[in-house]
C-alpha cells in the first residue's frame, strides 16, 4: 500500500526518468488532483494511505503525461489571470504571455474612460481573455466568437464559473462575418492561429499532438488569420477604439504593416518576459 509520500517519490522518479521538467510540482499537482486535495494538504499528510483505485489512477495519469500528454488536459483545469480555466483538447491550453493582452485591455479601459465598454474576443477557445477582461471590468458586455462548437462550450462553463456568463454572449462564427459592417466595438480581442505550418515539427510533441490544429496553425507562413482578420476590423471598431492581438515571434514587422495598410494607428508592441514581441496595440483615429 502506498502513501501520499511513496506516491509522491515513485512519480518524482518516473518523471524524472522521462526528463520533464518541474517533477515535484507536477507529482503534488497530480497528487492533489485524485486526492481531491490541494497541494498544501498532500504535503501536509504525507503518511496517509493512497486508496487502491486512486493509485490506479494515478499510474494511468502518470503514464500518459510521461507519453506527452499536457498536465492540464489529464487534470482539466490551467490558471490565468488569477482564475481557474477548464480546459480540454478542444481548446489550447492558455499561455502565460497571452496575459498581456488583458492586461492591456484593462489598461486601455481604465484610463481611456471604457469601464462601459462593448468588446470582442476573436476566436475565444476557452475563454480566458474574454471572461478575465469581464471579469475584472464588471460594466463591459462582451462577445466572443469561435469557429468550434466544441470550444465554444467549453468557453460557456467557465463563463458560468466566473459569473459573467449573462454579460458575455458566445457565436460560433468565422471570426467577424456574423456582424454588420459598422462600428460597435470599444475593443477588439484576438490570439489567432499563429503558428506556421513549416514549424509543425519544431513544436514541442505534448503541443503538436494534443492541442486543437485548429487553434495553431494560421497557414503556410503563420500569418493567414491575421491577413484574413484586419480588413473585417477597422469597420466594427468605434472611433477611437483599440485592436489587441497576440504576435508570435518574428511576426511584429509583418502584422504592423498589416495593421497600418487598415488605416488603424500602432501604438505599441509589448514584449513578453523573454523580450519577445508578443502583444500589438492599435488605435482606430
Amino acid at each position: 500500500m502506498y502513501t501520499v509520500a511513496s506516491a509522491r517519490a515513485w512519480i518524482i522518479g518516473e518523471l524524472k526518468k522521462a526528463e520533464i521538467e518541474f517533477p515535484a510540482l507536477t507529482a503534488e499537482v497530480l497528487l492533489a488532483f485524485v486526492l481531491g486535495w490541494d497541494r498544501i494538504r498532500v504535503l501536509s499528510h504525507i503518511e496517509q494511505s493512497v486508496p487502491e483505485e486512486v493509485w490506479a489512477r494515478l499510474q494511468d495519469l502518470v503514464f500518459r503525461h510521461v507519453k506527452g500528454e499536457p498536465l492540464q488536459y489529464l487534470t482539466g483545469e490551467r490558471e490565468f489571470y488569477g482564475l481557474a480555466f477548464r480546459v480540454t483538447p478542444d481548446v489550447l491550453i492558455p499561455r502565460p504571455e497571452t496575459e498581456i493582452i488583458v492586461e492591456k485591455a484593462l489598461d486601455i479601459a481604465r484610463s481611456k474612460s471604457m469601464q462601459r465598454s462593448r468588446f470582442l474576443d476573436v476566436g475565444t477557445g476557452s475563454g480566458c481573455i474574454a471572461i478575465s477582461f469581464a471579469h475584472e471590468n464588471p460594466d463591459s458586455i462582451g462577445w466572443a466568437v469561435d469557429l468550434s462548437g466544441a470550444a465554444l462550450r467549453i468557453a460557456q462553463e467557465n463563463a458560468i464559473q466566473h459569473g459573467v456568463a449573462e454579460r458575455l454572449m458566445l457565436i460560433q462564427t468565422d471570426l467577424l462575418a456574423c456582424f454588420p459592417q459598422k462600428p460597435f466595438f470599444n475593443l477588439i480581442l484576438c490570439n489567432p492561429p499563429y503558428v506556421a505550418l513549416a514549424d509543425y515539427d519544431s513544436l514541442p510533441p505534448g503541443v503538436s499532438n494534443f492541442e486543437p490544429h485548429l487553434a495553431l496553425f494560421g497557414g503556410a507562413s503563420g500569418l493567414e488569420v491575421y491577413r484574413r482578420l484586419m480588413p473585417e476590423v477597422s469597420s466594427r471598431l468605434l472611433p477611437e477604439g483599440y485592436l489587441l492581438m497576440e504576435l508570435g515571434m518574428g511576426q511584429s514587422e509583418e502584422v504592423g504593416k498589416l495593421v497600418e495598410n487598415q488605416g488603424l494607428f500602432l501604438e505599441m508592441i509589448v514584449n513578453d518576459l523573454q523580450g519577445i514581441p508578443r502583444c500589438l496595440v492599435a488605435r482606430k483615429s
